[in-house]
């Protein structure tokens, strides 16, 4: 049996590494700490792995804690107008996981885009541009990094291959594997489900 939770933080590491290797070259640029929580007012799909991942880590929580995060989940889904499966960007909507005082109560398990984001990001499958958060970086900022297309491309596609290795044991729907390309779920509808 495919242990996913264990390939999940692999994969997660060599994010963090890279974080880390961006904080090492931009510094006092990356403003990202515990409290800041701009990034956390967006509501986006994250992946099928994400989902379970979060999920397996809200059904460990103490059931207080748990029921707490559910029932705040489950609130800021009914206020939502969006339906399940539908995605926007809702900017100025706080994460269901997101603490009083900015911080992630999910941290260990947030999903990979959250690890990544505010550092500068590469994305392979859309190489026109490099991303990072505004409070970061603005436009015009020069990213003059060499490494960071090659390791963010080799890190992209490990995430990819396991995405894919995961999708794969998703149930069947009427006898055929589902096409789970661009489909995945909500960090509220992940903590809300489990």
């Amino acid at each position: 049996m495919v242990n996913f939770k264990q390939k999940f933080f692999d994969i997660t590491v060599l994010v963090q590494q890279e974080f880390d290797r961006n904080l090492s070259i931009y510094g006092e640029k990356i403003k990202c700490s515990r409290g800041c929580s701009k990034c956390c007012s967006q509501i986006f799909r994250i992946t099928k792995l994400d989902g379970w991942i979060i999920g397996e880590h809200v059904r460990s929580l103490p059931e207080t804690e748990r029921e707490a995060l559910k029932d705040k989940a489950r609130s800021y889904l009914e206020h939502l107008p969006l339906s399940k499966g539908e995605s926007a960007k809702r900017e100025g909507v706080p994460c269901p996981a997101l603490g009083s005082e900015g911080e992630c109560t999910i941290y260990e398990a947030r999903p990979v885009v959250c690890r990544r984001f505010g550092m500068p990001v590469y994305d392979y499958k859309n190489p026109k541009k490099v991303h990072a958060c505004e409070l970061n970086f603005t436009d015009g900022d020069e990213i003059t990094d060499t490494m960071l297309i090659p390791l963010q491309t080799y890190i992209g596609k490990k995430w990819d291959e396991l995405k894919d290795e995961y999708n794969k044991t998703l149930p069947l729907v009427k006898g055929e594997r589902q096409n789970v390309e661009g489909v995945g779920t909500t960090i509220a509808e992940a903590i809300a489900d489990a």
